[in-house]
């Protein structure tokens, strides 16, 4: 505001002093201390004076030109700096991003690696091999759903019942690990990609293929989303071609 307003006395001054000059000869004519005569004599002295008006006229053009010149370079070096600051930004954003994701892949393998223990376990490893098993025995789902109903009965023998708690315990521990594995992945903690270095085809389709028909006879409106977890990870085509156990 303040630069305005000195920028406008500064034209009113201007103003001011160019209709004093122009009035000069007119007042004086008024007040009688030249006449007419007088005036047209001194007249050719000040047209002398167009020659230097000329040049500081033109003097003020090549200054004109030279300032817009400046000015053009001037905001030409602004330009490339501010193209300069803006690259900066954008690498050391890029560089930002890059070690957030290093990061974040940091934090998942440590979150991953108690869960690659527990699937190399003894334990897993005997519920996968009991599992495993179940699918080479004609309608294991049906001796299942048997089983709960002998021991809902109370009519199970020994035999029938360590048969029916070693597929119990191999199917809990199985689910339970893919359970764990999924809610690890719905909280964003890990990605499909981490979660794939864990869980190979083979788990999937055994999961799917064995573990959700036993789930099925327990309870018919069992939940789904475990299972739909690990559809999500491989392709049907990919769980028949390399998943099944053969």
């Amino acid at each position: 505001m303040k630069s305005k307003i000195s920028w406008l006395w500064v034209c009113l001054l201007a103003i001011f002093l160019w209709a004093s000059f122009g009035s000069i000869p007119y007042i004086l004519d008024a007040y009688g201390i030249i006449d007419n005569a007088q005036i047209k004599r001194i007249s050719p002295f000040g047209g002398i004076f167009g020659a230097a008006e000329a040049f500081f006229s033109g003097f003020a053009l090549i200054a004109v030109i030279i300032s817009i010149q400046q000015q053009r370079e001037a905001l030409a070096l602004q330009a490339h700096e501010l193209k300069l600051a803006t690259q900066e930004m954008k690498t050391s954003a890029d560089a930002q991003t890059e070690m957030a994701r290093h990061q974040k892949n940091a934090i998942s393998l440590e979150v991953i690696m108690p869960c690659m223990n527990e699937l190399a376990s003894e334990e897993m490893r005997q519920a996968i091999i009991s599992l495993s098993s179940l699918y080479t025995t004609p309608d294991f789902a049906v001796t299942y759903k048997a089983l709960l109903n002998k021991r809902k009965a109370g009519t199970l023998d020994d035999k029938e019942n360590e048969k029916l708690e070693n597929m119990d315990r191999s199917r809990r521990r199985f689910s339970g690990f893919f359970h764990k594995i999924q809610r690890l992945a719905r909280t964003g903690v890990v990605d499909d990609k981490i979660v794939k270095v864990v869980i190979g085809p083979d788990h999937c389709w055994l999961l799917l293929n064995v573990v959700e028909p036993l789930e099925q006879q327990i309870r018919a409106n069992y939940s789904t989303t475990t299972f739909d977890f690990a559809r999500r990870l491989y392709s049907s085509q990919v769980l028949e071609q390399d998943g099944k156990y053969r």
